[in-house]
This record gives C-alpha cells, sequence and structure tokens, in this order.
C-alpha cells in the first residue's frame, strides 16, 4: 500500500503533492484532490498507462519453443518398431530468433507507446483539475448572485410600497404600482433560475469526484477581484512541456523506432531446432541393441518478398512518422492560438473587472440611493428610478460574470501550459 501511494504521488503531476500551496481556497484544493483520486476518467487513463508498461517484456520476449514428438519410418507391411533399423521415435525441441536487434527495437516501440500514454494521464489529471475548479467558480457565481437577486429583490420590495402609498395619497401613478410588481415577479423568476444553477453546478463537481449528484457541497468562497501579470512569452515557453505535446513526441519517437524495426525486416530470423531420436533393439534373430539417434539443424527464413512486403512496411511506418510530426505542429499551434486568446481575455477581464469594482458600481449604488429618496418626496419619476435600479442590479451581476469567467480562464490556461501557474491574493470580498 505505500508502494502504490507512492508511485500515485509521482504519477500525479505535482497538483496532489502542492496541496495547500496552490493559492486556492482549501475547501476547492480539498475538492479537486478528492476529484484527481476518484474521478472515473483518470482511473481509466491510469488503467490504460498501466496495461501499456506491460507490453514492453512483452514485446522484447522470445516466442514459445515448439515441442513436436514423431515416429519415423515405421513398415507398413508390420507395423513393428523393432523390425528396421531406421525406425524411431523423435522427439524435437525449436525455438525461433529474431535477428539481432529486432527485440530490442520492438520493446523500445512499446516503451515509447507507454510514455506516451503516461502523459496522456497526465494531461487527463491537470484537465479533471481545471473542470472542477471551473465548476467550483460557477457555483459561487450561482451563490453569489442568488444573493444579488434577493437583495435587490427586497430593495424592490421597498419601491413598491413605495409606490402604493404614493398611489394612494394621489402622488404616484397605478401604472407606477403595476410596473414595479410586475419587476418583483422578475425577481423571483431570477431566484428561481439561479437555485436551479446551483444545483447544476453542484451536480457537476459531484460528477468529477465520482459522487451522487444530491451529495452536499459546502458553499464556494466568494469571487475576489484578483491582479493579473502574466507574461505571454513566458508561457508560450512553459508550453512547450504540457503532457499532451509530450505525449506526441513521444509517439515520434515510437514511430522512428518503428522505422527502424521495419528495416529489419530485410535481414533474416533463425529456427534451432534439436531432436533425440529412440529406437528399440531388432527383433530376432539379429537381437542387435540400437544406439539412439540426435538430431540438430538451423533454419533461416529468406526474406525475398521486398517488393511486395518489406518495402511497403517500411513506407506505411515512415508515412505514420510524418503524421506524428505533423499531430505533434498542428497541436503546438493550436496551443499557442490558444494560450493568446486565454491570456488576451484575461487582460481584458481585469480591466473590466478594475472598471466595474471601482468605477461603476460605486456610482451605480450611489445614484439608486438617491434616486429612491428623490422618488419617496416625489421630486423623481418612478421611470428613472426603475432604471436607476436596474442599472445597479445590472452591474452587480456583470461584475460577478466577469470575475467567474477571468476565473474560469485561468483554470484553462494552467490546463494549455500544463502546471499550474502563481495566483496571487485576491481583492477585498
Amino acid at each position: 500500500m505505500l508502494a502504490a501511494w507512492g508511485l500515485w504521488l509521482v504519477l500525479v503531476p505535482g497538483f496532489v503533492s502542492q496541496a495547500g500551496a496552490s493559492g486556492l481556497p482549501p475547501d476547492l484544493q480539498a475538492l479537486v484532490n478528492e476529484a484527481l483520486q476518484a474521478n472515473a476518467e483518470i482511473k481509466q487513463m491510469r488503467g490504460q498507462f498501466t496495461a501499456t508498461r506491460e507490453t514492453i517484456r512483452l514485446a522484447g520476449a522470445l516466442d514459445d519453443p515448439e515441442v513436436a514428438f514423431s515416429m519415423k519410418d515405421i513398415p507398413t507391411d508390420n507395423w513393428a518398431f523393432n523390425r528396421e533399423p531406421m525406425t524411431q521415435k523423435m522427439l524435437e525441441l525449436s525455438q525461433k530468433f529474431p535477428f539481432p536487434g529486432k527485440r530490442r527495437l520492438r520493446s523500445e516501440v512499446a516503451g515509447e507507446q507507454a510514455h506516451s500514454d503516461e502523459y496522456v494521464y497526465k494531461d487527463k489529471v491537470n484537465e479533471i483539475r481545471a473542470k472542477v475548479v471551473i465548476a467550483y467558480w460557477g457555483l459561487s457565481l450561482a451563490q453569489t448572485n442568488f444573493n444579488l437577486t434577493q437583495k435587490n429583490k427586497q430593495v424592490w420590495e421597498q419601491v413598491v410600497q413605495v409606490a402604493e402609498t404614493r398611489y394612494s395619497v394621489g402622488q404616484g401613478m397605478q401604472a407606477d404600482v403595476l410596473q414595479a410588481q410586475v419587476e418583483l415577479g422578475n425577481y423571483l423568476d431570477r431566484l428561481f433560475q439561479w437555485t436551479q444553477k446551483q444545483e447544476s453546478s453542484r451536480a457537476d463537481i459531484n460528477a468529477l469526484r465520482s459522487k451522487p449528484p444530491q451529495t452536499p457541497v459546502s458553499r464556494a468562497q466568494t469571487l475576489k477581484p484578483r491582479p493579473f501579470s502574466l507574461k505571454l512569452d513566458e508561457l508560450l515557453a512553459q508550453a512547450e512541456t504540457r503532457p499532451q505535446l509530450q505525449a506526441l513526441k513521444f509517439i515520434i519517437a515510437k514511430q522512428e523506432k518503428a522505422v527502424d524495426l521495419a528495416r529489419k525486416d530485410y535481414f533474416p530470423d533463425a529456427r534451432i531446432s534439436v531432436g533425440y531420436g529412440f529406437r528399440e533393439t531388432l527383433a530376432p534373430p539379429i537381437n542387435q541393441k540400437q544406439a539412439d539417434m540426435f538430431t540438430g539443424s538451423v533454419m533461416f527464413n529468406v526474406p525475398i518478398w521486398v517488393g511486395s512486403k518489406i518495402r511497403p512496411k517500411i513506407r506505411e511506418e515512415q508515412a505514420k512518422q510524418g503524421a506524428a510530426k505533423d499531430a505533434h505542429q498542428s497541436a503546438l499551434n493550436q496551443l499557442e492560438a490558444a494560450i493568446k486568446d486565454r491570456h488576451a481575455k484575461l487582460e481584458r477581464l481585469a480591466k473590466q473587472v478594475s472598471l466595474f469594482d471601482q468605477g461603476i458600481i460605486p456610482q451605480a449604488r450611489q445614484a439608486v440611493g438617491a434616486a429612491l429618496a428623490s422618488y419617496q418626496v416625489g421630486a423623481l419619476p418612478f421611470n428613472q428610478l426603475y432604471q436607476n435600479q436596474i442599472a445597479v442590479y445590472n452591474a452587480e451581476m456583470q461584475l460577478e460574470e466577469y470575475l467567474k469567467d477571468f476565473e474560469e480562464n485561468w483554470a484553462e490556461l494552467e490546463w494549455l501550459v500544463g502546471q499550474e501557474l502563481p495566483r496571487p491574493a485576491g481583492g477585498k470580498p
């Protein structure tokens, strides 16, 4: 058990071993660690990698030896074993030996595939980690927006009361009361929506950690603004070591060795056989005891089908090698484009978060406070109050959406570069 746990810590690329040092909230880090150990996709990839490792020795092993028993030179007139000196019972053993270098190359081909599967497994670990982080912040967004909607609903209940009071004393319009009541109903509808989104996010988190969808999940931390100072050049350099690219590099190395192995088919394999023949004492009147017989032989296959068998095999492996190189280059190009895209989005989101958090929302809150006070004394029309209140609500919701998008793109960027990134602490709650 200790050995298995040690192997697990070696294979999982840094995320479990760095628990607590990643800058993630402790409850999120706990969910990540749980998912990395229980997720079904990770287990599948780990099983695939473990199975592929076992093929390395198998690929370099000799074929099973062959044993044969035969009866030779039996006279058909009497079917006796002691009438003719040539009659014998033969036991033979043969073993095929590939041309030197073939077994080594077969093992190396299997070894490169095992390395590739290992990095595919590591990339899946990174992917699941990113998905858990994204689902967690999705839950945080749903919880925060539910609270914001509840708070604005309470404010709008106050607006309804004011509108009804003004209408009852002849200072307001019935249309204002009806519009306020309709908007209050809209807030109730939004509460239902955010409740459903919370349940969906919890189900996503539970699915990633292989739990039933109704399993409780602790309340997520509140989204907070964070500074962004990552350098694009450094991110692109880090991406060179992403497990996905490493897996494709090992496929290229595998195909290089597969080409060398195909060229070995120009050379013959050997089959060595030995046999032992048992002879009986000749029947009377000769009564002569006969010595047993030994037979040995070496056979070689003759690789003469060069044009129809050997060269097509070489061209096949060379084509696969070229395809592997193209796949690596394509993946690198797409990876660089994705990193640039996430980097640009994070830069934009950081600016938008700052704009809303420090500018738009404080001003909108001041405006709605002043508007409500003015409406109560009849100094402001209802439509202006309505617009101010909706503006602050939408701005608060938009800020939370930007914060969630920031964390989502950050998690995807960590997956793309294949490692955790320095995570500055968040700002005020």
